[in-house]
């Protein structure tokens, strides 16, 4: 029994300034968000590609986009129309859980992405697994999408369920049950997570001081942080530097031994 080919995927980081005109491309596009926001039309349906929802552009699709602020998106071209992935009637479709852990992955790790070809077909067959596969109810899966980028965009200020059910389109109640659902744990234990692991990273990538770190993830102060770490994960953010610094340090010995 053979295996069926896996598609060949270019893919890049690009930025837009402005209005690109009606056009289109005999090979299937797919546009994800890492920062900012976009207008776009396809075939005649508007729509936007922002931290909730990307767009698959099939192949022959007319479309046009407009994007103002300053913006990052992540864009594959495919290699073939036969290579499209099912997207049932839909061009647009939302963020969810595990397509935005892929674009931790590439926000993160885009110069190895765009190094290496074995990675980035790696991480795009992940994609196309993702937007392969069967989905909840569209209005559902929407829904928490919004949830999970409003969360993103306010990580730094306090939250509430009321606010992110509001941002996501449903009440609280629903809120908590797309949330047991579909992640398996609460809206606040999700954003408890995120904000630590959004911190160890900043942490480990960046010379923030600590007290600056705490706030942009919304903790009150270095003293909060502190705690929150010790109680979640037995570290102390000065650990987790000097352990990330000592690791970068082993990693460059190595290439200069090689």
């Amino acid at each position: 029994m053979n295996t069926p080919a896996q598609p060949t995927v270019a893919l890049a980081m690009r930025s837009y300034s402005g209005q690109v005109e009606l056009h289109d491309h005999d090979f299937p596009q797919i546009v994800l968000p890492q920062s900012g926001a976009m207008e776009i039309e396809v075939d005649g349906r508007g729509g936007k590609v922002d931290a909730s929802q990307g767009v698959l552009i099939a192949p022959g699709a007319r479309h046009a986009f407009l994007a103002e602020r300053r913006n990052t998106f992540l864009v594959l071209d495919l290699d073939s129309p036969d290579s499209e992935p099912s997207l049932a009637d839909t061009r647009f479709f939302a963020i969810d859980p595990q397509i935005r852990h892929l674009l931790g992955y590439a926000n993160h790790g885009g110069a190895l992405l765009s190094s290496s070809s074995p990675v980035a077909s790696a991480w795009s067959a992940l994609l196309l697994a993702c937007l392969a596969r069967p989905t909840p109810s569209a209005p559902q899966r929407q829904a928490l999408a919004r949830a999970l980028a409003y969360i993103e965009q306010h990580l730094g200020s306090p939250l509430s369920a009321r606010a992110i059910a509001q941002a996501a389109g449903v009440s609280e109640r629903s809120l908590y049950l797309l949330f047991e659902r579909d992640m398996h744990s609460t809206p606040f234990a999700y954003i408890s997570t995120l904000r630590l692991d959004r911190a160890i990273d900043l942490l480990g990538r960046t010379l923030l001081p600590i007290s600056e770190i705490a706030q942009r993830v919304g903790y009150a102060d270095q003293s909060a942080l502190t705690h929150a770490l010790k109680k979640a994960r037995n570290q102390t953010p000065a650990a987790l530097r000097k352990a990330a610094r000592d690791a970068q340090a082993q990693a460059a010995t190595r290439v200069r031994q090689a």
